[in-house]
C-alpha cells in the first residue's frame, strides 16, 4: 500500500481569493508501465491550512525496481495568484500489507451528482469474515469532491455533472458517514461494529476537495452475520448539489494496520 500526503497554505500576503493545486501519485513496474494512479484537486484559500491524502494498493508480478513520483501541478498563469510561491510538504510511504487487502473499484458508483436533501453511498464493499485471520480491519478512503457553484469543474466522461438545477453560490454543506456493518444470513444489516459521522462543508471558492476518511476498528468474536460491508456514504443539505468524481477516488480495506 503507497500512501501520500500534501500540506501547503497560501500565503497570508499573496494575491487573489485562491490557487488551484493538483497532486498526483504515480507508480509504474520495472518495465515502466503504470501499475496505478491515485490524487487529487484542491484549491488553497488563503491562510487555511490543506493536506491531500490519498493512497493506491499494488501487486507487483515481479522482482524489479518499482518507481512512484509525487506530481504536483499548480496553473496560475492566467489568475491573480500569478507568481505566488508557496511551499510544500510532501511525504509518501510505501508498507508491506499481510492478509487481506483490497481496493474498491470506483468505477461501481462514481461519478455522482449528489443533490440537496439526498443521501448517496460513494463506496460499498463486503468482506465475507471467513477471509479474515487477525480480527481487525481498517479503511482508507479519498473522496475527490466539486461543489456546483458554477458548471465549471464538474466535467467527467464527457458529460458536465452539475446542471442548470444543480448551481447554488451557497456551495455544499454535508455529512460524510463511515460504517462498517453485519450482514447477516438473510442479506440486510444485523449489526454494527462502526459508525461514524462528521459534518462538513465545501465552500464556493474552495470549489474542489480532496476529502480523506479513514476508520480502523475490532471485529468481535461473536457476530450475528458473515460478512461485513464497509460504505462511505454522503448526506448533501446543499444548498448547491455536490459532485463525488471517480477519477482521484478511492478506497481501501485491509486487516493489518497501516499507519500514514
Amino acid at each position: 500500500m503507497v500512501t501520500v500526503d500534501v500540506a501547503t497554505e497560501k500565503p497570508a500576503d499573496s494575491a487573489g481569493v485562491n490557487i488551484f493545486l493538483g497532486a498526483r501519485l504515480e507508480c509504474t513496474d520495472p518495465s515502466g508501465d503504470v501499475l496505478g494512479t491515485a490524487g487529487g484537486t484542491e484549491n488553497l484559500l488563503t491562510g487555511e491550512p490543506v493536506t491531500l491524502s490519498s493512497q493506491l494498493l499494488l501487486r507487483p508480478s515481479r522482482d524489479g525496481v518499482y518507481h512512484c513520483d509525487v506530481l504536483l501541478n499548480a496553473p496560475s498563469d492566467a489568475g491573480a495568484s500569478a507568481g505566488t510561491t508557496f511551499t510544500l510538504e510532501t511525504t509518501w510511504a510505501v508498507a508491506s500489507v499481510e492478509g487481506l487487502a483490497v481496493q474498491t473499484p470506483a468505477v461501481e458508483r462514481l461519478p455522482m451528482t449528489i443533490r440537496a436533501g439526498a443521501r448517496e453511498m460513494a463506496f460499498g464493499e463486503v468482506i465475507p469474515l471467513s477471509e479474515l485471520s487477525e480480527g481487525h480491519l481498517q479503511m482508507h478512503a479519498s473522496l475527490n469532491l466539486t461543489t456546483c457553484t458554477g458548471f465549471g469543474g464538474s466535467r467527467e466522461d464527457g458529460r458536465t455533472w452539475c446542471g442548470k438545477d444543480d448551481i447554488d453560490t451557497g456551495a455544499s454543506t454535508f455529512e460524510v458517514e463511515t460504517r462498517m456493518d453485519v450482514i447477516g444470513s438473510n442479506g440486510a444489516v444485523c449489526g454494527a461494529i462502526d459508525a461514524s459521522r462528521t459534518d462538513m462543508h465545501l465552500k464556493r471558492f474552495r470549489h474542489h476537495q480532496l476529502l480523506h476518511v479513514e476508520r480502523y476498528a475490532a471485529v468481535p468474536d461473536e457476530v450475528c452475520g458473515d460478512r461485513v460491508r464497509i460504505s462511505v456514504l454522503i448526506e448533501n443539505t446543499g444548498p448547491a448539489s455536490l459532485v463525488v468524481h471517480r477519477e482521484n477516488s478511492s478506497m481501501i480495506t485491509t486487516e493489518a494496520r497501516v499507519e500514514r
